[in-house]
Order: C-alpha cells, then sequence, then structure tokens
C-alpha cells in the first residue's frame, strides 16, 4: 500500500517585503504604521531601534549608507523589494552625496525600479516672499539646501540610466505632529523668532505626509518633482501667535538674521510660499490637517 505523505511547509518562510524605508525616523514610522507589516522593511543605523521595531512585528535591519557592505546586506537580505523610500539626509563636513552614490551604485543588482526621495523646499532658495512650485528654478543659498538638490541630482542620473526606472522627489517643508514642532519648541522656550515674525513659512502635518508617501508609493506614474505642503503658507508671527494663544504662553524672544545665520538657523531664514496644486492632483489627496490652525489646536490629539 502506498503511504501518503503530509504536506510540509516551511517553517520560517523567507520575508518578501516589497518596500524599503531607508532612516526610519519621525516620519518613516508613520509610513510604517500604515503599511501591512510584512510589506516593508524599515531601517536605522541604531541596533537598539531595529529591535524596537522588530518587537512590534517589522521587518527591520541596521543600515549606514555610508558603508556599501551595510547596503549590500539590506538587498541581499530583501531581494524582492521593488521600492525604495530614502529620508537619510546628506552627510556634514564630507562630501554630501555619498550616501546616494552608494545607493545608486547598489541598486544596479537589484529589483528596484522606484525611488522616492524625502529633499527640500530649501532647495528653492527663496527669501523674498515669492510663491514656488514644481517649475521654479531651484537656487539654493546655503549649503543644506545644495546638499538636498545635489542628492536629487544623483538619484535623476540612476533614473534615466534605464528605461522603467521612476524617481520622484518630494520636496518638504517644516514637517510637526505630535512631539515635534513650533508648538513643541515654543513650550520648550528654545524658539526664537527672527525679527519681528514676517516671513512666510510653510509646513505639513507628519500624517499627511505620511499619506502622502503611501499614494507615491502605490502611484504607477509619478512627476520627478512634487511640492509637499499643507493649504497655508502663513507668516512666522501669526503662527506664533496662534500658538502661544492655544498654550497660554508668552511671545517667544526675539533674534536678528544675522544671529539666526551664525547660528545655522537657515529654515528659518527661507520666506516662500509654497503651491500644494500639484500635489493634490498628482496623489488625490485630500489633507487632514490643510492649515496650521487644524493641526496645532490644542484639543486636537494629533497636534
Amino acid at each position: 500500500m502506498a503511504v501518503e505523505y503530509p504536506t510540509l511547509e516551511p517553517s520560517n518562510p523567507k520575508p518578501s517585503p516589497r518596500v524599503v524605508l531607508l532612516g526610519g525616523g519621525y516620519t518613516l514610522q508613520r509610513v510604517a504604521e500604515l503599511l501591512p507589516p510584512d510589506s516593508f522593511v524599515i531601517t536605522s543605523r541604531r541596533s537598539d531601534q531595529c529591535n524596537e521595531w522588530r518587537n512590534r512585528g517589522w521587518l527591520s535591519q541596521q543600515v549606514d549608507t555610508e558603508k556599501t557592505e551595510s547596503l549590500k546586506d539590506l538587498f541581499r537580505a530583501f531581494p524582492t523589494a521593488s521600492v525604495l523610500v530614502d529620508s537619510v539626509p546628506p552627510v556634514r563636513d564630507r562630501v554630501a552625496t555619498v550616501g546616494v552614490e552608494n545607493i545608486t551604485r547598489e541598486l544596479e543588482s537589484t529589483a528596484i525600479g522606484k525611488v522616492i526621495y524625502l529633499s527640500t523646499t530649501g532647495v528653492f532658495g527663496r527669501r523674498d516672499g515669492s510663491e514656488v512650485d514644481e517649475d521654479t528654478k531651484p537656487a539654493p543659498w546655503n549649503e543644506q539646501g545644495q546638499a538636498r538638490l545635489d542628492s536629487e541630482d544623483v538619484y535623476r542620473h540612476w533614473s534615466r540610466g534605464a528605461s522603467g526606472r521612476v524617481f520622484i522627489a518630494l520636496r518638504l517643508p517644516a514637517i510637526y505632529g505630535p512631539s515635534r514642532g513650533l508648538a513643541e519648541s515654543l513650550k520648550r522656550g528654545s524658539y526664537r523668532l527672527i525679527g519681528d515674525g514676517h516671513f512666510w513659512t510653510n509646513r505639513i502635518h507628519v500624517e499627511d505626509l505620511a499619506h502622502v508617501i503611501g499614494r507615491a508609493i502605490h502611484a504607477e506614474r509619478l512627476p520627478e518633482v512634487l511640492c509637499i505642503s499643507d493649504d497655508c503658507p502663513a507668516l512666522a508671527r501669526d503662527v506664533v501667535a496662534f500658538v502661544c494663544d492655544q498654550e497660554n504662553i508668552g511671545f517667544p524672544l526675539r533674534v536678528s538674521e544675522q544671529e539666526a545665520l551664525r547660528a545655522g538657523n537657515y529654515t528659518m531664514l527661507s520666506n516662500q510660499r509654497i503651491k500644494n496644486d500639484r500635489m493634490k492632483q498628482v496623489l488625490g489627496i485630500t489633507l487632514r490637517f490643510p492649515s496650521f490652525r487644524e493641526g496645532m489646536r490644542k484639543s486636537n490629539p494629533a497636534a
């Protein structure tokens, strides 16, 4: 009599995530919470952070983009990945693009065909209060903005090296949300208003940004650049006054532009208004927090 043997399933099937979240900081952790747990791997330079995420049931790997072997290990471990979201800031005090150059070199031997790079609206470099959008020519005025633009260009060169590759730079303004942003700085007493605060600022709530990135991950067609912001560019003094009223705290101390420049506070020295029309058209996004008033209202649990 023939003996029938049960079919044995592998006890530990190899994980097959589609998305690599590179540099899992404040924003990409929110993105991870939107994705199915087995669909992504999230990275950090810190082993303790990776262990914390594994305890949450997430795939995680320790990665340092300045070390090519570290990247090789990542892509060998997760060969099914097809989308990379890069939130790692440019290297300081050395060649700023070394990380993205290492990444694009290693991507040549992977299945990754889409890269989403979290850049900055600081690449525009406007200081006159003018409006900027995707058609505005970048003109960064400081090394941080230039490093981001140079990093974009490395990825842009990679995407044009073969058909089918997709690259998009999401140019981000200030990101705020629970435990991060202007309200927290004001409550700590660390925020300083530059001059009379009569300059334009832009921001995006982390929950809205996470949904923007999620839409970009799944989109079939993307432009090379999208400007990300809420619907309400606002004068710095108006935002500060709103938060101070909400929190019942005094107006912050002031510093001059020269003092801010010496301190390297380049972001706070921008003066431009970001248009987000194309973001909403391309990604079909409806913002939960269309202005700072909704996002920073004290009664809002997501503030």
